[in-house]
């Protein structure tokens, strides 16, 4: 990221004692907030986030105080370190050093990425066109429309990145630009406040813009303090939702298996099933075990625990066309009765019925326990499997095949996020076109977000899609 640049000349002039304690309280602003709010150190937040993560966050502090001066006396170890060590550094780490003295953070869109070459980035706070960035590692990353904390310095005619690149999420870039543009609003204030204590004239719009410059310049912190949060916020939370079923039990599949006892064994069985009425059969070797009724409000007889209370969670209910609740399977055959339900409560249920129903028909039941990520794992590797029996260009052909028609279905119908309009009915507006313009990047980032370079998703080309709403002039 930092090409041939080097700051290690820098990073060792911290440890002298007048630049040691100002860039503590420096680091503080950018971490301090996060260890308070999740009591830990910063090793503590290294082991969650990651080592690489860390130093990442401890650069973008290192960054940010490399701009700042330093009160009371408004000295910059930047400058500092030039004056005393400049002779030690070559011509093109000087003028690095010189640019990150002069730089500040802001959010910038990626778009057009040229891989180990190049990059465009939109300054989403500050406005303007697009600006080619000279990068070759993030290249290998980034995605297009991420949108990325950073630091972009012009050294020797070439836009370069910093070190502290924070890649933000959706949402947390959501969030950023909200804060931001608050504590802008809140600064603007505080000028208008100043200048009429003061008795000066009253503050222009030149005083406006300079008021956002030395806003910018001291924001890097809010950009640490979000990117950590929604970073720690998320790796502590690696758990897939609390999913319940209809009686308030988690969602768990169990398979429960008696081995029948003799040959003839399933004929008396078939026949005591078919006297049960919550057994409905579907075939002779088949039935449903049904519920009556609307049971939703029914409680569980075992108290959940207490991270499943109720209320908490997403509930699944399967219903047949009656709306009577399904609240398992059972399954005949010559050599197994079988039953399939989907929490542990269920299968002790079942289990104790189809006991007492079989008796001494059937031999100990056996049971098999899947957890909700157990069976997804197994799906992906099935899913997999499947896909590898297929030569590459075909599994990507028929994969963009299918992203086109689903996506040329999708331009009719109504999206959410388009206030429940079309996307073609949505760009006959210029808020429309905006929104459109925001879904389409989504929809496009997300495509290729975590998955391999040889995956058929992210060689996907959504040209088309811009070009088709008429806005492929939007697309940079």
């Amino acid at each position: 990221m930092l090409g041939n640049h080097s700051l290690s000349g820098l990073m060792k002039w911290l440890t002298h004692e007048e630049w040691r304690e100002p860039f503590v309280e420096v680091l503080d602003l950018h971490l301090g907030p996060a260890c308070e709010d999740y009591e830990m150190d910063f090793e503590d937040i290294a082991e969650v986030i990651g080592d690489h993560a860390a130093m990442t966050l401890w650069g973008c502090a290192f960054e940010d105080f490399l701009a700042q001066a330093i009160e009371p006396d408004g000295r910059n170890v930047v400058e500092d370190y030039l004056k005393r060590r400049g002779w030690k550094e070559s011509a093109g780490n000087r003028r690095y050093m010189e640019a990150l003295r002069n730089s500040c953070m802001s959010l910038y869109e990626v778009s057009e990425i040229v891989p180990g070459q190049s990059f465009l980035a939109r300054d989403l706070l500050r406005g303007g066109e697009p600006i080619s960035v000279s990068e070759h590692s993030a290249t290998k990353s980034l995605k297009v429309w991420d949108k990325i904390g950073a630091r972009i310095v012009e050294v020797s005619g070439k836009n370069i990145l910093a070190g502290g690149l924070l890649p933000f999420r959706p949402s947390a870039a959501t969030l950023l630009m909200d804060e931001l543009k608050a504590a802008r609003t809140q600064a603007r204030r505080d000028l208008r406040k100043l200048t009429k204590e003061a008795q000066l004239p009253r503050a222009t719009r030149e005083d406006g813009q300079i008021a956002d410059l030395l806003f910018m310049a001291t924001a890097a912190p809010i950009f640490s303090n979000i990117w950590l949060d929604d970073a720690l916020a998320s790796a502590l939370d690696q758990s897939l939702p609390t999913i319940l079923n209809s009686d308030g039990d988690e969602v768990v599949f169990c398979r429960v298996r008696f081995p029948l006892r003799s040959e003839g064994a399933a004929a008396e069985i078939r026949e005591r099933l078919r006297s049960i009425p919550a057994f409905q059969e579907e075939n002779e070797g088949f039935w449903n075990w049904i519920e009556p009724g609307q049971p939703a409000t029914r409680k569980s007889s075992r108290k959940p625990a207490s991270r499943f209370a109720p209320g908490q969670g997403t509930s699944v209910r399967v219903t047949l066309d009656t709306g009577d609740t399904v609240l398992g399977t059972i399954e005949l055959t010559d050599k197994a009765l079988l039953l399939e339900v989907n929490s542990r409560e269920r299968a002790e249920r079942g289990q104790t019925i189809l006991a007492e129903l079989a008796g001494a028909l059937v031999g100990p039941a056996l049971i098999e326990i899947e957890t909700l990520e157990q069976a997804m794992a197994r799906r992906d590797r099935d899913i997999d499997h499947k896909a590898n029996d297929l030569p590459a260009d075909v599994q990507t052909e028929l994969i963009h095949e299918a992203l086109t028609d689903h996506y040329r279905k999708t331009l009719d119908e109504p999206i959410p996020a388009l206030g429940d309009l079309s996307p073609r009915g949505a760009v006959q507006t210029v808020a429309g076109r905006r929104k459109v313009v925001d879904w389409l990047k989504h929809i496009e980032n997300q495509s290729k977000g975590g998955r391999q370079p040889d995956d058929p998703m992210v060689s996907y080309d959504f040209t088309w899609l811009w070009r088709d709403l008429g806005l492929e002039k939007l697309r940079r």
